[in-house]
């Protein structure tokens, strides 16, 4: 895609242009010769990253734009117009992927008041899915799989921006989400969907996810996690594989929680995890330091 091709229409001036393979925030380590977005000068160390071939930023930043990037186009509002440009993306299969029809596998029973769109979903062998059950677009299911009553996967993700009239507007959703074998999901489990067509949520093989469990977009859980009732993992989180996350807790977005980790009940997690650790509180803390805590503090009482 060229930069000159997707800002036409655009309030703007484009600079230099070049061509660019997909859209992703500045700090995306993993995609390359992506378009991005800078609007305040704070932030302008993220344009270091060697994987940006693209910027929208505005003019009073368009002299400070790191050589390494060779295609700059400068508008008021760079973050409304790159979200513009993904919603106008969104409807080309070469960005958002071609639509394919729902394929279900073998000896699969599938209550008929489950709600599974009739294209892009991939349902393997041995999979229960229960009434009530709802199933998006662009979604992998696995085999021996299991989700209860009132579990929604592909929900839409909560993504707002504001155009470039400063009004709301809603992103469209073109990620990807995964279910791996021996999965279960249990009732009213939500896994919510992403922005970018690369970007995965991915549940790993053998995880368990209790009641009204929450994962947000592009959010990768491991092999063999526990997530207990009403825990909240927010966007980007990265939980390893033999994971515990108790009930109620919640995982801040970008946070990642090292394998074997424990999140104990009501634990608000605002920073990463060492594997093998178990935190606690609000903010979380390791487990045996919060408890000296709280023995000091009923002390001192």
């Amino acid at each position: 895609m060229l930069l000159s091709e997707v800002t036409k229409g655009l309030n703007g001036q484009l600079i230099c242009d070049s061509d660019f393979s997909c859209l992703a925030f500045a700090t995306e380590a993993e995609q390359t010769d992506f378009l991005t977005f800078l609007e305040k000068e704070k932030f302008l160390s993220a344009l270091d990253n060697p994987n940006i071939s693209c910027v929208l930023t505005t003019p009073e930043l368009k002299d400070k734009i790191p050589s390494h990037i060779r295609g700059v186009f400068c508008c008021s509002r760079p973050k409304a117009a790159l979200f513009e440009i993904h919603n106008a993306l969104a409807a080309n299969e070469d960005y958002a992927g071609k639509p394919f029809e729902t394929r279900i596998g073998k000896n699969c029973n599938i209550s008929p008041l489950a709600a599974i769109d009739a294209h892009n979903v991939v349902i393997g062998d041995n999979v229960t899915i229960e009434p009530f059950v709802t199933i998006k677009g662009w979604v992998k299911i696995g085999n021996n799989v299991t989700i209860r009553s009132g579990a929604v996967v592909g929900a839409k993700g909560f993504s707002f921006s504001n155009d470039q009239n400063n009004d709301p507007l809603s992103i469209i959703d073109c990620a990807r989400i995964v279910i791996e074998d021996n999965v279960e999901l249990f009732e009213q489990v939500v896994i919510s969907t992403g922005l970018f067509p690369w970007e995965v949520s991915r549940i790993g093989e053998n995880s368990k996810l209790d009641v009204q469990a929450f994962v947000a977009h592009g959010s990768h859980v491991g092999k063999n996690c526990m997530l207990v009732a009403g825990c909240r993992c927010c966007g980007n989180v990265k939980i390893g594989d033999g994971c515990w996350i108790g009930p109620g807790a919640v995982i801040s977005n970008r946070v990642e929680v090292g394998a074997g980790a424990r999140v104990s009940l009501g634990a608000v997690v605002t920073r990463n995890v060492p594997a093998g650790q178990t935190v606690s509180g609000n903010f979380a803390i390791e487990h045996t330091k919060f408890m000296q805590n709280l023995k000091n503090s009923v002390k001192e009482g």
